[in-house]
């Protein structure tokens, strides 16, 4: 099913991600607005049923998916009602992301019938999350929920992704995604150029792939990555909910929050279908060349 934007045509996602406060430490910083205030419970569930029994229909497809970001969420205690209402609702997988102040005298067990992926950051200066941290990977790897750490490749965390590579190998998560800056502003600082980033993040993916723990690579073009692109993970599109944009004002991922940019000659490329692409105003900064097709490995 598609859903027609002001970029064309695009799948109309099955998942829903809904940001509880207005801020939020620590998180994959993307183009969405800061919402002017957080959500009450009340909307929390008119916008679950929005996206699950509001969009069963033989134009609509429910949402399966949520994903839930906010400030202490596992020490609320109205998420714990959210997330029962949401499994009543139809939605199969659950990816709740939590900050450090969740995991001291985290409990998994609670949490296991509702909650399918835990994320944490993991950012320079992280070590405090170690402390907590390997405790609550284990408890959740003992409940059968899935841990995924999250860094941002800043120009600043780029001299420390080996130490955070080797410091997530000791937490030993499922997985970590490397995530390179998104544009978000004009006056954003400028992200890493290829040639400053590849040193590092190829040393950061070869600790992770020898501790057992999985790289992800997003928001970055496979003709950058070399040998790398093999861990480039694809983007999906989600309906995006915070108090400003709710129910049928709700946010689509792509393009609302995000567009990514593909040159013509991507169509050549044997990565295409694994590929988002780029950001165009990334592309016009000195350091960063033009798209190119990767020819087949």
């Amino acid at each position: 099913m598609l859903s027609w934007t002001k970029a064309g045509a695009v799948k109309r996602p099955t998942t829903l991600q809904i940001r509880v406060q207005r801020r939020y430490p620590g998180r994959v910083r993307a183009g969405a607005p800061t919402p002017t205030r957080g959500l009450s419970h009340q909307e929390l569930l008119a916008n679950l049923r929005h996206f699950t029994e509001g969009q069963r229909g033989p134009r609509t497809a429910p949402c399966t998916t949520l994903v839930l970001s906010g400030v202490g969420l596992l020490s609320s205690p109205e998420t714990e009602a959210v997330l029962q209402a949401a499994r009543q609702l139809g939605i199969e997988r659950v990816v709740l992301h939590a900050g450090t102040e969740d995991l001291a005298g985290f409990q998994a067990e609670p949490w296991q019938p509702l909650v399918d992926v835990l994320v944490v950051p993991l950012q320079p200066g992280a070590s405090a999350l170690l402390e907590h941290g390997a405790r609550a990977v284990a408890a959740c790897r003992a409940a059968g929920i899935q841990v995924a750490a999250n860094t941002v490749m800043s120009r600043t965390a780029v001299p420390s992704l080996p130490a955070l590579a080797q410091l997530a190998a000791r937490l030993a998560p499922h997985s970590l995604t490397l995530s390179y800056p998104f544009p978000t502003s004009p006056d954003q600082p400028p992200p890493p150029t290829p040639s400053e980033l590849l040193p590092a993040l190829s040393t950061a993916v070869e600790l992770l792939e020898a501790a057992g723990a999985e790289p992800r690579v997003k928001g970055l073009p496979a003709c950058y990555l070399g040998d790398l692109a093999d861990r480039l993970q694809p983007s999906s599109n989600r309906w995006y909910v915070d108090a400003d944009h709710q129910l049928a004002r709700a946010l689509l991922f792509f393009p609302d929050v995000l567009a990514f940019h593909k040159a013509d000659v991507c169509r050549f490329c044997s990565r295409d279908d694994r590929c988002d692409g780029f950001f165009s105003p990334w592309l016009r900064l000195p350091g960063f060349p033009p798209l190119e097709p990767v020819s087949q490995p």
